[in-house]
């Protein structure tokens, strides 16, 4: 009977692995990272290499660029451009450029017209929903330095940190348990709050990032290139990243056995990610980068404090790890029920809408929670302002409310609706998501 059962598993996993190669976004390739078994932060940028036409240079819209020489002097910081090379990046310079000054400088790093159409099917029109907005904010931001995060998120952000090292070195010189659960959620928040800054240009805040083992450098790629640009897609990596074991787009084929087994095994998942993402990140180092940097150094920060005033090594590593579980759960458990996955959000699979706007698409797959926005210190500790966020994602957390009449009064302006649900809409919702078979016309 447990063989037959056994089998039953294994046969329902080979189907979804060998899952339809299409999307429901007309247009939009399929991405040959999904069926990769290492499923890497890299294994997306050569995917992209692959299909993007960019001829080894960087595509915008159907023009290419040479941004070698740009690399270093680039405001932003060098990293995006290396890794980025060889793939379209129209999506990112839209996204992370909210005036003209980057555009103005694009003639004289010109190289010539593509000779392919683009990989991705969406948009960003003058008269469309994105630019309409997007210059709209620009014009709520002018007073204030946008492209800096402000004192308050600055205060907030190291006041965590800081109140995360002095638990744990308290919780390991007590050997506290009771200190150590308080410390992994401190440490939850300062990884959750350090999201504000890897999306910035280069700064030392988004290496408290790295303390969590999560790697700033991978989430750059997987979060900011993959999920921020194309959410609920399949292109979005945290949905793939996940399967078989965490279904969250609507199939048919999709089995009530293994929702079930993804609902119960959810918070394993949650609690496992800090330590397989972090052994992923060092394969990455050695494997695929070549390169050991700082911010690869301080996921040891922690331990290494710990032991120096632990009564034993061994008694710090514990705790360590028990402090990292914990805090992996937390983690998850925000992470994965802020804002995307809900049987009334679009997943890839569902009707799409005629718009291919960008920015509709973001909309789509993105809720806000009323409990969250209605605090600074909730918003960046548990990923509030979540659709702004996506639409303008290197504007600080701090100054998004600045944007909120432009946003509404564009989402009035295109028959968006902008409701905002409650956390434990979503919550539920997540659940039913990776339950749902039936495709949807769910458009905001």
């Amino acid at each position: 009977m447990d063989k037959l059962k056994e089998s039953m598993l294994h046969c329902e996993v080979k189907k979804i692995f060998n899952m339809t190669k299409t999307s429901t976004i007309p247009g939009l390739v399929y991405l040959s990272a999904r069926d990769n078994p290492s499923k890497t932060a890299m294994g997306f940028i050569d995917a992209r290499r692959k299909v993007d036409g960019a001829e080894g240079l960087w595509r915008i819209e159907n023009k290419l660029y040479d941004l070698e020489t740009f690399m270093k002097s680039h405001p932003g910081g060098s990293e995006w451009i290396r890794l980025t090379k060889g793939t379209d990046i129209t999506e990112l310079f839209e996204a992370h450029h909210l005036n003209d000054k980057a555009e103005r400088l694009l003639p004289k790093l010109y190289v010539r017209e593509a000779t392919t159409t683009r990989s991705v099917p969406l948009t960003f029109l003058p008269d469309g929903f994105y630019r309409t907005f997007k210059r709209r904010a620009v014009e709520a931001l002018k007073n204030v330095n946008f492209h800096k995060p402000s004192t308050t998120t600055n205060l907030i952000i190291d006041s965590l940190m800081t109140t995360t090292f002095a638990l744990s070195l308290m919780a390991a010189f007590v050997h506290s348990y009771a200190i150590l659960i308080l410390a992994s959620l401190f440490l939850t928040w300062t990884t959750n709050a350090a999201h504000n800054y890897f999306h910035m240009r280069d700064n030392f805040r988004m290496y408290y990032f790295d303390l969590s083992m999560l790697s700033s450098k991978n989430w750059r790629i997987t979060h900011i290139m993959s999920h921020h640009m194309y959410p609920n897609t399949i292109w979005d990596y945290e949905m793939y990243v996940l399967e078989p074991f965490i279904q969250w787009i609507p199939r048919k084929d999709k089995s009530y056995l293994m929702g079930m087994i993804s609902k119960i095994i959810s918070p394993i998942v949650w609690m496992s990610m800090y330590i397989t993402e972090g052994i992923k990140r060092y394969y990455l180092v050695y494997t695929e980068y070549g390169v050991f940097e700082f911010r690869d150094f301080v996921p040891f920060l922690l331990p290494i404090s710990m032991s120096l005033v632990a009564p034993k090594i061994l008694i710090a590593f514990k705790l360590w790890l028990i402090m990292l579980l914990i805090s992996s759960t937390i983690f998850g458990l925000i992470g994965f029920n802020a804002a995307h996955h809900h049987p009334d959000i679009f997943h890839d699979g569902d009707i799409y809408r005629n718009d291919m706007d960008w920015g509709l698409l973001e909309m789509d797959a993105v809720r806000d929670r009323m409990d969250i926005d209605k605090s600074l210190f909730l918003i960046i500790t548990n990923y509030g302002s979540h659709t702004l966020h996506h639409l303008i994602p290197t504007v600080d957390h701090h100054y998004l409310p600045l944007c909120v009449p432009a946003f509404l009064k564009t989402c009035e302006e295109f028959n968006i609706n902008s409701d905002k649900w409650t956390q434990w809409e979503l919550l539920q919702g997540q659940f039913r998501q990776i339950m749902r078979t039936e495709a949807k016309k769910n458009h905001r």
